[in-house]
């Protein structure tokens, strides 16, 4: 080899170098990025999470309370079974339709 073609291979050399040193550069940069947006999505995953866990406690407690009047009162006051299942059927129906569009609106953000 000549000392011409020896310093453009050294150039080609450092060259490539450089290249790859950019592009691990823009890699951790992009990485770090990546890092920080799934640790958002964590945190607002955690957050409805708890919000929803809240609300269940809360539906929970005033489904008790409910029951605890119903408890008390004579027979004759109370509403015929079916009306009952009925109501109760509807305010399942409407917890977990709230359920669903919590779950999914945590899914569509």
């Amino acid at each position: 080899l000549s000392f011409q073609e020896n310093k453009g291979s050294v150039e080609i050399m450092r060259k490539d170098l450089n290249d790859a040193r950019d592009l691990h550069g823009q890699a951790e940069s992009a990485a770090a990025v990546w890092k920080g947006h799934v640790m958002d999505r964590r945190k607002k995953a955690l957050t409805d999470y708890k919000k929803l866990r809240a609300f269940f406690v809360e539906e929970e407690e005033h489904f008790l309370q409910e029951a605890e009047k119903e408890e008390g009162l004579p027979e004759d006051e109370l509403a015929d079974p079916t009306e009952r299942f009925r109501s109760l059927l509807q305010a399942v129906s409407e917890l977990e339709k709230k359920h669903r569009n919590l779950g999914l609106s945590m899914l569509l953000q």
